[in-house]
């Protein structure tokens, strides 16, 4: 991969006579120099970059928003007129990830050397996924890049935003989980020890609930490094399983659809990704096979990249996308019929367009009322559990005051 290999800071001559300088990913020093050279650059100096600080780390990870700035910018140039490798030098030049800015420098000398955009996007693909370059080849091919490129960034701003709504609804719950947590350890750590210490004095026997918070929190306190490998192991296990086993992959992603509340939003997410991809795929100009077999990479869920499999098969074979996507079971009908009204109509891609919209101003209205839902919430599920370590603590004292009495 790209994003592996050693990072080299030089300094040369353009084909200009100008001076300039960069950064080049490459496997060694010698292949580096090869590739400026053909790229017309008469090297001064060149040197690997040593990165040791946790900073510099974190930048050489290419991030989607930085290739969604990336389309966009290269997109814009394109129309005024710019040629392609001058434009990815100027967005090159202007990168502060060292990854980023080697792998376009990367992708500048491949197209200097005779290769298309398509085939330059294709050696990093975990940048560029077969969606993107199959909308790139097609471009390419219509002489319509600058447009797939606008069309593709419009379409990454959108997804991008979906993703956030759907995060944002789910960090409640989990927020609600980690303050929950933190406040039962708070109290079984350090406030009910003092209250044992008190009752230990009484020596009468405490009431049952109180024994057993007595008894979780001498857990914790003598076996925590316990209950964290725990955790940890659990934790570490369950993501093995994710990806060595299919069968319990599958499970876990069919679970999640039928989570209360958060399967619908799931789901609604996904068939808004799935009809905005189809229609942007189909308005570019790729024929409909193609363009379902280029969207599995955006299907989060397997259940429903079985079923992108599926549609594939069914249209391949005769049936229309609509009785194709119906036999799934996975789309609910009005997005089944909508599509269905634009296939007849020969406005599909408009049809898709839409249905995207809707489920997509649906999923912000979820959003919105959980939100309003769950803030409540949190604060019932904490009473809750302050209140329950609250009467298991105070509960020997009504015990001894109803005896005295």
């Amino acid at each position: 991969m790209a994003d592996t290999q050693p990072v080299y800071r030089w300094k040369g001559i353009d084909k200009q006579g100008k001076r300039t300088g960069g950064s080049i990913q490459s496997s060694d020093i010698n292949a580096a120099r090869t590739e400026l050279k053909k790229s017309g650059t008469e090297v001064i100096s060149i040197a690997e970059t040593k990165s040791f600080s946790l900073g510099s780390h974190v930048k050489k990870r290419i991030k989607q928003k930085d290739i969604l700035l990336f389309t966009r910018l290269l997109s814009t140039m394109l129309t005024a007129g710019l040629p392609i490798v001058q434009a990815i030098d100027v967005i090159a030049r202007d990168q502060e990830n060292i990854a980023m800015r080697s792998m376009l420098n990367q992708i500048k000398t491949n197209l200097a050397g005779g290769k298309t955009l398509t085939e330059a996007f294709r050696k990093n693909p975990k940048q560029f996924n077969n969606l993107y370059c199959s909308l790139i080849s097609t471009g390419e091919k219509s002489g319509t890049l600058d447009k797939i490129l606008n069309r593709f960034a419009t379409y990454m701003e959108k997804s991008a935003t979906l993703k956030s709504k759907i995060k944002k609804a789910l960090v409640y719950p989990a927020a609600i989980i980690a303050i929950s947590l933190i406040v039962s350890s708070i109290l079984l750590i350090f406030v009910v020890p003092q209250f044992q210490t008190i009752y230990s004095s009484f020596g009468a026997e405490l009431p049952y609930f109180t024994r057993m918070v007595v008894h979780v929190s001498e857990i914790l306190r003598h076996y925590w490094w316990m209950v964290l490998l725990s955790v940890a192991a659990a934790i570490f296990g369950f993501r093995r399983a994710l990806v060595k086993s299919e069968v319990f992959a599958e499970k876990i992603d069919s679970f999640k659809l039928k989570v209360p509340v958060f399967g619908e939003l799931l789901k609604k997410g996904i068939i808004a990704r799935f009809t905005r991809t189809l229609a942007i795929s189909l308005d570019s100009g790729m024929p409909i096979v193609d363009a379902m077999r280029s969207m599995g990479d955006v299907m989060d869920n397997k259940m429903y990249r079985k079923a992108v499999i599926q549609i594939c098969n069914e249209v391949v074979n005769g049936n229309q996308l609509s009785v194709a996507i119906n036999n799934t079971k996975l789309f609910p009908n009005l997005a089944v019929q909508m599509i269905a009204i634009g296939e007849a109509s020969g406005s599909l891609g408009e049809m898709l367009n839409k249905v995207a919209d809707y489920y997509e101003e649906d999923v912000g209205h979820m959003v919105d009322n959980l939100s309003n839902l769950l803030e409540p919430l949190i604060m019932v599920v904490l009473g809750v559990i302050i209140g329950g370590f609250v009467i298991a603590m105070y509960l020997p004292i009504f015990k001894i005051g109803s005896i005295v009495k």
